[in-house]
């Protein structure tokens, strides 16, 4: 009687041992399915607050550009007032008026720049030849536009 006894007490283990490797094993296989499911969807919702494109120089970086134009809900223009031609190397900063935080500086704008904001107010500041505009914007749940026009501004190219 004895050695049915250990037998079963033997099985007993080895199934024991078998339903943990088993129970290991599927913790893991979700473990992976979450972070390889919560890293596809990160990759899918757009970039992060603070996250921008900066460009729009050419045709083809203008078309690049709105491709992506769903990710970004703050979208800037830089140009000379009177010609309209496109400005580049403007120093920009946001700040958060209702919620803390600064995002950039963006040093080296235009004539595009694309921001990713979450929804709240925030003060732009973006310098053109030592002329600083401020611009206050409300992000909601659509997209804003704001365009800086600086008078009498000569874009760099041409000087």
């Amino acid at each position: 009687m004895n050695a049915p006894q250990q037998r079963s007490r033997i099985g007993y283990f080895s199934a024991r041992q078998s339903m943990h490797r088993y129970l290991s094993m599927r913790r893991v296989a979700l473990f992976l399915a979450l972070a390889v499911g919560a890293t596809a969807m990160a990759a899918s919702s757009g970039p992060m607050p603070g996250g921008f494109l900066n460009s729009g120089v050419g045709e083809e970086e203008q078309q690049a550009m709105q491709a992506e134009r769903q990710n970004y809900n703050l979208r800037m223009t830089f140009a000379s007032a009177g010609s309209g031609e496109f400005l580049t190397g403007i120093p920009v900063t946001i700040e958060g008026i209702d919620r803390a935080g600064e995002f950039g500086p963006y040093p080296d704008s235009g004539p595009l720049l694309w921001v990713r904001l979450e929804p709240g107010s925030y003060r732009v500041r973006a310098t053109y030849e030592g002329n600083v505009q401020v611009k206050t914007v409300r992000i909601g749940k659509g997209a804003v536009e704001l365009v800086f026009y600086w008078p009498g501004a000569t874009p760099r190219a041409e000087r």
